[in-house]
């Protein structure tokens, strides 16, 4: 039986096609030119029954692998941060495997100092306890915790 690689054939169409119309396409094309870090990842450990009670807020649906970006006073949490975590969450997919992980085990978690009120309001996002947030970004759930919101309890 013959492979056939689809996507190289697309793209080889879409250069020929392309080629007399001020287009360069490139194949293949490695995107990795610049190191890009994950701000914290939360992973459950393995043969340890994980502990939620009393954990702080926002944190009481963890799950076994957790993504978080976090902005400090002087960073904006903005829908390009939202759209970088879910490039982090694909990477991360492809480096743990796909089957190897569902993906409602891979919780997104965007950790901000001050309110993002221009991106709670864009994207309708619902305040399910003070400081919390849960918002769907295409297929994506992602908790935003705003550290100035929320109530202050020692723990």
């Amino acid at each position: 039986m013959m492979n056939i690689y689809w996507h190289r054939l697309f793209g080889l169409l879409l250069m020929d096609y392309l080629s007399n119309r001020g287009f360069r396409v490139e194949l293949e094309k490695d995107l990795s030119l610049k190191r890009q870090y994950l701000d914290v990842v939360i992973v459950e450990r393995e043969n340890e029954e994980p502990d939620l009670s009393g954990i702080c807020d926002g944190f009481d649906n963890l799950s076994s692998h957790n993504l978080l970006s976090y902005k400090s006073k002087r960073q904006s949490l903005n829908a390009w941060a939202l759209e970088e975590l879910i490039g982090h969450y694909v990477n991360y997919r492809k480096v743990l495997g796909r089957s190897r992980e569902k993906a409602d085990d891979i919780r997104l978690y965007a950790v901000s100092t001050r309110r993002p009120d221009g991106l709670l309001s864009m994207t309708g996002a619902t305040e399910t306890k003070p400081g919390v947030w849960d918002l769907r970004v295409l297929s994506r759930d992602i908790r935003v915790l705003v550290l100035s919101g929320l109530p202050l309890a020692q723990r």
